[in-house]
């Protein structure tokens, strides 16, 4: 690690750690229509995550920069849900007037934040080693590769090492409570994959009878086999047997054709903090946590749209607060405006699902209702 040079430090106004798209969402919204220096540090070298992603079509029409993204992405629309019972012959569906879902590729997603960002003038470094040395009352003390920083606040999108969280006062770990583990593997759609038209994403609420959920997820020539299950319950093999019991489900009621086998050679496997935000505090040392680093995932998984509403919290907090004498006591209307607005989203379906599971399969509304919960996260009861 590169020798802290306390002697020249670049003034920094802010600095983004984080290849995730809600970080570029942030680098370019803070440079919109101001003079701050945005520096954005992608830490190390890594390959961009090329897997599918669910997005709340509201995305868009958070902020017309997310407008330019829009019209350049690759998505598949879903049009609703239909929910699989074990047995292959129980199913009720959801099917909505307009698309409530797009799928995409979080490559694609990144890519095309990543554009607008550099279109916007915020500066990129790609591939560095970060260390944070101290942080006292006037900023950061801070080397990202070969260049010494000065940031007056931090804003993160990943986490850091252990060493760096403690300096920063956050938490080392999430708690097991909110921490679910998504296993997937991407497939060609091909012959074996018998959906069409106006597309209703097959989803299970109750796996093997363990309320695990399962997932089709629908992708432009392709698509992805997808479970979760509680970390606390899960082994290194039982993601795998959830998948396999998935996709015999699916052969079941014939979304997948009787010779689909499913190859695991292409598996992904990722622990998500659900509504970690609730969990956990979103502002710390002269940093605003953000997307993955502040646990913005719903309660259903879905990451892009929490993330990037995170983002804009942070950017309008840090204009405000970057003029202010006393800049951490300014960062504290971060967790109290996402809370009274972004945290019902996070929330999700609160309701024992147990409970409702005979409802979703006999009645329409109850279907439409627990759809909507996870798509849009509105609530069940209303």
């Amino acid at each position: 690690m590169p020798k802290f040079n306390a002697k020249q430090p670049a003034p920094v106004d802010v600095l983004i750690i984080g290849d995730h798209p809600c970080a570029y969402l942030a680098g370019a919204l803070l440079k919109e229509k101001s003079k701050l220096r945005v520096v954005q540090a992608v830490l190390g070298h890594r390959e961009v995550e090329d897997r599918l992603v669910t997005i709340n079509p509201a995305l868009f029409e958070l902020h017309p920069l997310l407008g330019e993204v829009k019209k350049k992405l690759a998505t598949t629309a879903v049009h609703g849900l239909r929910f699989l019972c074990d047995d292959g012959e129980t199913a009720s569906e959801y099917r909505a007037k307009s698309t409530v879902a797009l799928e995409a590729r979080y490559s694609d997603v990144r890519d095309r934040m990543a554009a607008v960002t550099e279109t916007h003038g915020a500066e990129l470094l790609g591939g560095q080693p970060m260390q944070i040395h101290r942080v006292d009352e006037h900023g950061l003390h801070v080397t990202v590769g070969k260049h010494v920083m000065y940031p007056k606040v931090l804003v993160l999108t990943e986490p850091l090492g252990r060493e760096q969280t403690a300096l920063l006062g956050l938490p080392e770990s999430w708690g097991p409570d909110v921490v679910h583990r998504f296993t997937s593997v991407r497939c060609k759609a091909g012959r074996h994959f018998l959906g069409n038209g106006k597309m209703l994403m097959p989803m299970s609420l109750d796996l093997g009878g363990n309320l695990c959920w399962g997932w089709l997820v629908p992708g432009d020539g392709e698509f992805e086999l997808r479970v979760e299950q509680a970390v606390e319950k899960a082994t290194p093999t039982s993601g795998v047997h959830l998948l396999e019991h998935w996709a015999a489900v699916l052969q079941k009621h014939h979304v997948l054709g009787p010779k689909f086998e499913l190859q695991t050679s292409g598996l992904h496997t990722t622990d998500k903090p659900l509504a970690g935000a609730l969990a956990q505090e979103g502002v710390a040392n002269r940093t605003l946590l953000i997307g993955p680093a502040g646990g913005f995932y719903s309660a259903c998984g879905e990451e892009i749209y929490p993330s990037c509403w995170s983002a804009i919290f942070a950017a309008s907090v840090l204009k405000k607060a970057l003029k202010e004498t006393h800049l951490q006591d300014a960062l504290n209307p971060y967790r109290h405006i996402w809370r009274t607005t972004l945290g019902d989203y996070l929330r999700g379906p609160q309701q024992n699902l147990r409970f409702l599971l005979p409802l979703v399969y006999r009645n329409p509304t109850m279907t439409a209702r627990i759809a909507e919960a996870i798509l849009l996260s509105k609530s069940v009861v209303r």
